[in-house]
């Protein structure tokens, strides 16, 4: 029999992966995730409206439609359009990022055309589009794309709940010793899937938010798998012998067909969104890639490491049993002894 509940295993495994989080961290910390290609520095025309047609929905769709035609009539390639509301309400602010930066020349000529067109163009009947200041352009380049950055602490918190909810429900469902394991093996995959993104260079977006969470689900479900197993096979009448280390890996031994099946459906899953976004046009390649990572990790942990871990935490726990029933024996014995001598020398006293 292997010896992957041996404390020898569980040192190797906890060094290496502490080892890759921290290298992982390492870069994360000093030159972040690889950006993909749609989320690098970018260059975007602002356009800010500020008329009296702020609540009409179709007035603003035929603004954003104006100013996306007149760029693309310029050559230029739009590749993602936003809107935003000012806190107050009282502007509109339309964002056009720009797939190539424009030379100062042909910034001036793109802001220049757009403003012309917004105080010719008339919609909704009579209605013009912008007079005087009621609308300013603006061309902006090298904006610094950093929105997994700014997700990433609601993403922490979010991440942290769930783990509290893991941890009571595996807890109050299994034991709390699963329930530890759980958890730690939980941490352990999110951030070793994390760390080896960083490692790897696959290019990220806020897409990593996704795979984090992916990671998440599947450490819970395949640790869930493997520990509904140990507890059927503990109540077994020819396991409750066994020691607690040959007990645990005897069951993760069993796990193994499961858990193989389950990380070849979830990669099946993935690839095939790979697939259908290299037919859509949509970015799934590299979110696809993440994922079969956080896959791989969640195999390795459900197999290897929560094993190790969770052997090491019945062994102390069964000794503890075991030591609690043989003091309370010794104890009632020990009362029984004490009660017949004073039986006996009851009537001794008397005589």
């Amino acid at each position: 029999m292997s010896k992957i509940t041996g404390k020898k295993c569980l040192l190797i495994s906890l060094a290496v992966s502490l080892a890759l989080i921290i290298a992982g961290a390492f870069v994360f910390g000093f030159i972040g995730f690889n950006p993909d290609s749609v989320t690098k520095d970018y260059s975007k025309v602002e356009v800010s409206y500020y008329g009296n047609q702020l609540n009409s929905d179709d007035f603003l769709a035929e603004i954003e439609s104006l100013c996306a035609d007149t760029i693309e009539d310029g050559g230029y390639k739009i590749s993602e359009t936003r809107r935003s509301d000012e806190a107050s309400g009282s502007k509109r602010l339309f964002e056009f990022i720009l797939g190539s930066d424009l030379t100062a020349e042909q910034s001036a000529s793109l802001v220049s055309d757009l403003e012309t067109a917004l105080r010719a163009k008339t919609v909704s009947g009579d209605v013009t589009v912008a007079e005087d200041d009621d609308v300013t352009v603006a061309y902006i380049s090298d904006v610094e794309y950093v929105p997994h950055y700014e997700y990433i602490w609601r993403t922490a918190i979010g991440g942290g709940a769930a783990l509290v909810l893991l941890f009571a429900y595996v807890a109050i469902r299994f034991k709390v010793g699963m329930g530890v394991t759980s958890l730690v093996a939980a941490v352990h995959d999110v951030l070793l899937t994390l760390a080896l993104i960083a490692l790897f260079r696959i290019p990220m977006s806020t897409a990593v938010i996704g795979i984090a969470a992916c990671s998440l689900l599947l450490s819970v479900f395949m640790n869930l798998f493997v520990f509904g197993r140990m507890r059927k096979d503990f109540k077994l009448e020819e396991r409750k012998d066994l020691p607690a280390r040959e007990n645990v890996e005897l069951s993760a031994a069993e796990s193994r067909k499961g858990i193989c099946i389950t990380a070849i459906l979830a990669a099946s899953v993935f690839v095939v969104l790979g697939v259908i976004g290299a037919i859509t046009g949509l970015n799934l390649l590299w979110f696809m890639l993440g994922s079969l990572v956080a896959v791989g990790v969640s195999v390795y942990s459900s197999l290897v490491l929560s094993p190790a871990i969770y052997a090491r935490i019945k062994e102390k726990s069964d000794a503890a049993r075991a030591r609690k029933a043989k003091y309370n024996y010794e104890s009632e014995k020990k009362n029984k002894k004490a009660a017949k001598s004073a039986e006996k020398a009851e009537p001794v006293s008397e005589s």
